[in-house]
């Protein structure tokens, strides 16, 4: 017996070990098989978090109001361009209107909107990187999101023009022979160029080589392509004239606006350029985050993001896709160079990080650490710029003081909780004494420096026109001088003026006074009729 016993035991725990190995090997095979929902779930989650969050942020003052207001006008029937100001393509304001058509005029639908055109960038960044891995795909686009996230879910043209444009990068590099994705490519680069003109140079970086090595005939249906996704610019320029399309879209954009918006190159690392900066600076005050100031952490960022450009050429000179998808992120650098603050910077680097991950990813030998490249990237931007990277970031997950909504004529946007009694003051007073077809005029209080709006305002007061094509102000255009704002003021019914923006000042031309006759029109013409913090109602009289 007890020679009996070690035999039987041998077998019995060989046993055990075949079963417990046969478990391993299954659930290696079940890891394997389902890699990518594995790999893609940490993307899923660090997507989803913040979008309840998001869609409930305070408005954006001018940026966000100028689309709520335009997408609305075109649904009346106005054009950009030729009724109203606008410095882009066509394409963001009629895709507003659209979906303003089939769900209704809100901010909610206009972020839903934003939130698409993420989707799609998302999905082409990921795409693109899924070449070399599931888990770099994931980190590349995780990357991306954690950059764009802080802006919220305004549906920026130039957020849309980059979806697009990387869509159509997307599939070129998968179109091999197939002319239909050619086609498929031209169109999505098209819709790009519909949305943002000026993406014109990253498109022919990225796609142009891939171009000029294609066949003849799949270069025609590329051609085709591109001609269907902007033809577009045949109807606006047949409804909007082409004397108000070159000027909206060139002349004003490029020649007048560039002084008074420009910011030196590089950036000052001892005071921040840009007003708004400034301003947050003020309004935050100082933190107690480690490392640079944070004017020396916007010039930081500003060189890492040039050398990051600089260094994903090199190490992508020998693959192509990879070359290509880094000269399409290089080609957006004159976003950066025209004014280099937080949010340009982020413009750029939502495409440049992630490449430069992807090429870093592609040098290393352990899957493991290429899968982590983007968190290294993303570690070592929250290193050099703790505010402007990290604590964007953790407020884009954690804020808790989002807001108080603010509801007027069936009209409702979350604005900042301690504005909501006086906002909601001057409009119901407006509301009180004009009469539904009224024109109302929403600007600052000194007409001859119209650096920013409150256009948002418009959103708030469906029953009224607006007064004027400057829907909103801009530096050496609504105040330049000859121009049409002083006219436009004088037949309005109604100005709601606000100095929250007096105080602008900017290393450039916009804080220069140019056209003097609109404030002489509102002294002339116009009585006020009831103030309400930094905002004073006017009446016509």
């Amino acid at each position: 017996m007890d020679g009996e016993g070690p035999t039987r035991s041998v077998p019995g725990n060989w046993r055990w070990g075949a079963s417990e190995g046969g478990r391993l090997d299954r659930l290696a095979d079940f890891v394997h098989r389902q890699r990518l929902l594995l790999t893609t779930l940490p993307l899923l989650f660090l997507f989803l978090l913040p979008l309840g969050a998001l869609l409930q942020k305070p408005g954006n003052t001018m940026e966000e109001g100028t689309l709520l207001i335009g997408g609305e006008l075109v649904l009346r029937g106005w054009t950009p361009h030729g009724d109203f100001e606008h410095l882009y393509g066509p394409a963001d304001l009629w895709t507003l209107a659209a979906a303003f058509s089939i769900f209704g005029v809100s901010i909610t639908v206009e972020r839903i909107v934003g939130l698409f055109y993420r989707v799609v960038l998302l999905w082409a960044i990921y795409r693109i990187a899924g070449r070399w891995g599931a888990g770099v795909a994931t980190g590349a686009a995780g990357l991306a999101w954690l950059l764009i996230a802080p802006f919220g879910l305004i549906a920026y043209s130039w957020i849309a023009a980059l979806a697009f444009g990387v869509s159509a990068l997307a599939v070129a590099l998968d179109a091999d022979e197939i002319s239909r994705r050619w086609l498929a490519a031209g169109v999505l680069a098209g819709v790009a160029l519909l949305f943002r003109a000026d993406l014109i140079l990253a498109l022919a970086l990225g796609l142009g080589p891939l171009v000029w090595s294609a066949g003849r005939e799949l270069q025609k249906r590329f051609v085709m392509g591109l001609g269907a996704g902007a033809v577009g610019y045949i109807v606006h320029l047949a409804t909007a004239g082409p004397v108000a399309v070159v000027e909206g879209m060139f002349i004003d954009p490029v020649v007048r606006l560039r002084a008074g918006r420009r910011l030196p190159v590089p950036p000052s690392s001892d005071t921040a350029d840009e007003f708004f900066a400034r301003l947050d600076d003020f309004i935050r005050g100082p933190d107690n985050l480690p490392g640079l100031g944070r004017p020396a952490q916007i010039t930081a960022l500003f060189w890492v993001t040039v050398l990051a450009a600089v260094l994903t050429i090199w190490l992508a000179r020998r693959d192509r896709r990879l070359l290509a998808f880094s000269l399409l992120a290089v080609g957006t650098i004159p976003q950066l160079l025209q004014r280099p603050t937080p949010n340009h910077i982020k413009f750029v680097g939502v495409l440049i990080f992630p490449a430069l991950a992807i090429a870093l990813a592609r040098h290393l030998r352990w899957r493991t650490l290429s899968g982590l490249a983007a968190v290294w990237v993303f570690a070592c931007l929250v290193t050099i710029a703790p505010y402007y990277v990290g604590r964007a970031a953790f407020d884009t997950y954690f804020e808790t003081d989002l807001g108080v909504e603010l509801t007027f004529n069936s009209r409702a946007i979350t604005v900042d909780s301690e504005d909501v009694v006086d906002l909601f003051s001057i409009l119901r007073r407006l509301d009180s004494m004009a009469v539904p077809g009224d024109s109302v005029f929403v600007g600052p209080e000194m007409l001859a420096r119209t650096n920013y709006s409150e256009t948002y305002l418009y959103h708030l007061l469906p029953d009224y026109e607006p007064a004027s094509y400057h829907i909103q102000m801009n530096p050496g255009l609504a105040n330049r001088e000859g121009g049409r704002l002083a006219a436009d003021v004088e037949q309005a019914d109604w100005l709601i003026l606000t100095d929250l923006f007096d105080g602008w000042s900017e290393p450039n031309s916009s804080t220069t006074d140019e056209d003097l006759r609109a404030d002489a029109v509102v002294e002339s013409s116009f009585c006020p009729f009831a103030s309400f913090g930094p905002r004073t109602l006017y009446e016509n009289c």
